[in-house]
């Protein structure tokens, strides 16, 4: 790569200066591991989805081989064999490698990703033991792991090596602190600015993603990871509590946007769209009671489609629930709103228009406005405490006026649109 070579020595000259002198001794010996240099590194939010989450990696330098390698547990390649199928039924299969520093600092700073990095205040007994252990995973017969986004990711698999290292002194420290957060809470800040995923998660959550987060929790993400770590204390080789990071040293300050520290309130926009859908099946209904052969196959097709998307969505719900391993979908409180019975309800709008009875499209939107409603007021109950406040407000609207539409239809006279006399 063009440029590399003063590149890395842009980015390594500045530590090296501050870097914690290499020379230690026991006696006239080194001290195992003191010729290891083992720093955190922080890289800011992409343009992709995935990278919206920010990256880690651990740095170790070896100042005997003269290496500086980069250990980054957030690999995943789309060409992987049953990459798809591993997605959709929650097995996606990670891995960690080790790459050169200067090369992967270069291409972060390429994607315009910032790059931050802290010293860890390792003993040289840590740093090797480290170093070891991280080795031992930088092979093909163990890079490997299956990947969880919320419990066991590229962020969580280095907070638990630092962890293991250092005798559990950071999950002591952190997992008792509540943070009053969620794994929903912090998605939906996130991935607000791309709507269709920040709908998309909405959905898909489930109540387990409203659970309350430690500190330890939180660090699922690598800016909080960082943040965290700086309020971790670590006991030194002479029994004193030193900070676990150094100052942080910035190789690459990025010219994005900050990401949103709170979620945005997009209740009142939901809100919006659900009473806009809700105000045409109520203007079709009306329609349709006046006779109208347009308000009866508006409502029918308009009424149908909507009805259909909640019913298939709802089903996929249900499937993933039962057939896969996404533990966070499941327990998911918009199968109130979202539920196959929104399939019965568009072939019973269908039957209706074309004069072969009401009664079922009205049963079925009843049943399908009553699941809703109990969707809102069992929230009352504990455990029934899901954060779905889009969903309930672009849909349960929706619900209540196609019911009451479908009361009103009249079947249409003659035969259906486009069809032979």
């Amino acid at each position: 790569m063009r440029g590399l070579g003063a590149l890395t020595a842009l980015v390594l000259a500045p530590l090296a200066l501050g870097a914690q002198a290499t020379s230690e001794i026991r006696g006239d010996l080194p001290v195992p591991g003191s010729h290891l240099e083992v720093r955190l590194v922080t890289m800011g939010p992409g343009e992709a989805i995935w990278e919206r989450f920010s990256h880690n990696a651990i740095w170790i330098r070896d100042t005997r081989s003269g290496t500086d390698v980069a250990y980054n547990w957030g690999i995943f390649d789309f060409r992987q064999e049953d990459f798809i199928q591993r997605l959709a039924r929650g097995r996606m299969l990670y891995a960690m490698k080790g790459f050169d520093m200067g090369r992967m600092a270069a291409d972060y700073r390429a994607q315009n990703r910032s790059v931050v990095v802290n010293a860890l205040n390792l003993s040289p007994a840590q740093r090797l033991d480290l170093q070891r252990v991280v080795q031992a995973m930088d092979t093909d017969e163990n890079r490997h792991y299956r990947y969880d986004y919320y419990r066991d990711n590229c962020s969580t698999r280095i907070r638990d090596v630092l962890d293991a290292v250092l005798g559990g002194q950071i999950r002591t420290q952190t997992e008792h602190l509540a943070r009053g957060t969620t794994y929903r809470w912090h998605t939906r800040r996130l991935l607000a600015p791309v709507l269709w995923a920040y709908l998309g998660i909405q959905f898909v959550v489930g109540n387990t993603g409203d659970e309350e987060l430690s500190a330890w929790d939180e660090m699922f993400l690598p800016l909080l990871l960082q943040r965290h770590l700086e309020e971790v204390r670590v006991e030194m080789e002479d029994g004193s509590m030193q900070p676990l990071l150094g100052a942080s040293e910035i190789l690459f300050a990025s010219s994005r946007e900050p990401i949103p520290t709170v979620p945005p309130d997009t209740f009142p926009r939901s809100l919006v769209w659900g009473l806009l859908i809700a105000a045409v099946f109520v203007f079709l209904g009306r329609l349709s009671a006046r006779g109208s052969g347009a308000g009866t196959w508006g409502l029918a097709v308009l009424g149908g489609a909507w009805s259909a998307l909640l019913g298939v969505l709802g089903s996929g719900l249900i499937l993933a629930w039962i057939f896969t391993d996404h533990v966070f979908w499941r327990w998911n409180e918009n199968l109130f709103q979202f539920n196959p019975l929104g399939l019965l309800l568009a072939f019973g709008l269908l039957a209706a228009a074309r004069g072969r009875g009401t009664e079922g499209a009205v049963r079925w939107a009843r049943l399908a406005a009553g699941l809703a409603v109990a969707g809102v007021v069992l929230q009352v109950l504990p455990g029934l405490d899901q954060i779905n406040g889009d969903m309930l407000a672009m849909t349960v609207p929706a619900h209540l006026a196609l019911a009451w539409a479908a009361t009103r239809l009249v079947p249409a006279r003659g035969t259906a649109p486009g069809s032979q006399p």
